[in-house]
């Protein structure tokens, strides 16, 4: 049976845990900068662009007109390459449309019917990988499941 000492000791042991995670809380001084943001980007690789600049570049895109993107005049034939990441769990048809939207594949579709025809499903491995559009369906297949035929 509880006392009244009892409650009030668990009332207050409860008032004076919360009072250190509140505290702890909004005495965090690590505040994120545009500084250390930039650093940390540069330091994986990475950029930062303007919200503009990713509406005027994702526009040209969608138009497929390289030439809108770059001043450089396009070659004949336009090679796409991509570092496609295939995360532990995913499915065929997600990195497959990946590989469509970065105009490496024409056909996720094809691209996923490939894999399961020839049994390569099961044997896909997270990572990863450098592609790029002139690869057939079996040398990436051959790519992601780290298997040769």
């Amino acid at each position: 049976m509880m006392t009244k000492q009892t409650i009030r000791a668990i009332a207050l042991g409860m008032l004076f845990a919360t009072s250190v995670i509140g505290a702890a809380y909004y005495m965090e001084f690590d505040t994120l900068t545009a500084t250390k943001l930039h650093d940390a980007l540069k330091k994986e690789g990475l950029i930062a662009i303007s919200e503009s600049e990713y509406k005027r570049l994702k526009e040209a895109a969608k138009q497929d007109n390289p030439a809108s993107v770059s001043d450089h005049p396009p070659s004949s034939k336009t090679i796409y390459v991509y570092f496609l990441t295939i995360q532990k769990g995913e499915v065929p048809n997600d990195f497959a449309q990946k590989l469509e939207d970065a105009h490496i594949i024409s056909d996720a579709n094809a691209f996923v019917t490939y894999l399961e025809t020839h049994g390569l499903t099961r044997y896909v491995r997270a990572g990863t990988y450098k592609v790029h559009s002139g690869m057939s369906y079996e040398e990436i297949g051959d790519l992601i499941t780290n298997k040769s035929k």
